[in-house]
């Protein structure tokens, strides 16, 4: 592969997918990008891996290879996977109640909450029924404990409802009464460390001066004070509390563990762990198959459009934005981001930004890049 620096790109990209890197440079010419990553591997080979543009609003600071940033929900994709290693050593039963693993779970109708029940969106704990503010987020125990209180929102397998925010302390939780660790500390002793792959939840200070800043776009803004946008599952799954940028860039933020929000990465290290996941036989195939396998399908209530889930949380299918295999599997990032592994053809494709867009699913920046990547692939 050949190093380039067209302008603001730099990276590497071989001659045969400049398409690509021409798309990248055109989003980040226009209004819709400050700063960005992309990066694709096939089989542990990187095929492409590039990044430009500024981590500042004010556009001084250069994105740099490094650069890290908050990718939201995104994070779920690597979270699954956390949950698919316990499942291949035997540690969790998808079929087991949550509260076999977490006592304290079972009370108020939700002992009979199967593994996979909630985690495929599908428990009724999507949201919390206590008003509670950012700064809870930093709580863990008491985040979690009004969690074990509450009654859930609709019966078990009754409706599917993803869980924007809570199912990282759900989740989290239970990989702390399974593994004795925080998600945090598994997360970097399972995938992080052993794939020298810089991905946080819970960054260390000595990470924060390359963390990008998000930014809001008038899109985003205007997508969350459209009052079609607003009903009684946005109220409360995601606007109790609300996202704000000017939390999300604090250093309280970026060092708390808020494991459906604040993951830290970047488009290659994403890639790096995806296509370890796919390739590397880090589990067997049949708990690959069976996790990466579709659980539930339908309108969700809270996403507004039809949903595939996995029996651990991963997004299937995921549309063009997902390539072109109905097997691949990931999840996409409020604002943006997105990442995901397409088995068909061995390949996984991580995409990074800084500037938050209102769209949930299917942002076009992310989508043009992986339609060429695909286009490129062909030819």
């Amino acid at each position: 592969m050949n190093t380039m620096s067209i302008r603001e790109i730099k990276g590497f990209c071989p001659v045969g997918f400049k398409n690509v890197s021409n798309k990248f440079l055109e989003n980040l010419k226009s209004e819709d990008e400050i700063g960005a990553s992309y990066t694709v591997i096939r089989d542990g080979k990187i095929l492409i891996d590039i990044h430009g543009g500024f981590r500042d609003k004010e556009k001084i600071l250069p994105w740099e290879a490094d650069t890290l940033v908050g990718v939201h929900s995104t994070g779920k994709g690597i979270i699954s996977m956390l949950i698919s290693l316990l499942i291949d050593k035997g540690q969790l039963d998808l079929d087991e109640t949550v509260s076999n693993y977490w006592p304290e779970f079972s009370g108020n109708e939700k002992e009979h909450i199967k593994v996979r029940t909630l985690l495929s969106h599908q428990a009724g704990m999507y949201a919390w029924r206590d008003k509670i503010n950012e700064e809870d987020f930093y709580k863990w125990d008491y985040i979690v404990q009004l969690l074990e209180k509450q009654n859930p929102f609709h019966k078990p397998n009754e409706f599917i409802c993803y869980h924007p925010k809570t199912i990282g302390f759900l989740i989290g939780q239970l990989i702390k009464k399974i593994t004795k660790k925080t998600i945090g500390q598994f997360l970097q002793e399972q995938l992080a460390l052993p794939l020298d792959a810089d991905c946080f939840i819970g960054t260390p200070e000595v990470y924060h001066d390359n963390i990008a800043d998000l930014i809001s776009s008038p899109s985003l803004r205007k997508a969350f004070s459209d009052p079609s946008n607003i009903d009684e599952y946005t109220m409360v799954s995601f606007l109790n509390p609300g996202n704000r940028t000017k939390t999300a860039n604090t250093k309280e933020y970026r060092l708390a563990e808020i494991p459906a929000l604040n993951c830290h990465s970047n488009s290659k290290s994403l890639a790096k762990i995806y296509d370890y996941f796919l390739n590397s036989g880090c589990i067997s195939e049949d708990t690959f198959n069976k996790v990466t396998s579709v659980e539930v399908k339908g309108d969700d209530q809270v996403m507004k459009q039809p949903m595939q889930w996995s029996p651990v949380g991963f997004s299937i299918g995921g549309g063009k934005l997902f390539g072109k295999s109905s097997r691949s599997f990931g999840h996409t990032g409020w604002g943006g981001s997105m990442a995901f592994s397409d088995p068909d053809n061995k390949i996984s494709i991580a995409y990074t930004m800084n500037l938050l867009t209102g769209s949930m699913l299917g942002d076009q920046r992310a989508l043009k890049l992986v339609e060429e990547t695909y286009n490129c692939l062909q030819n």
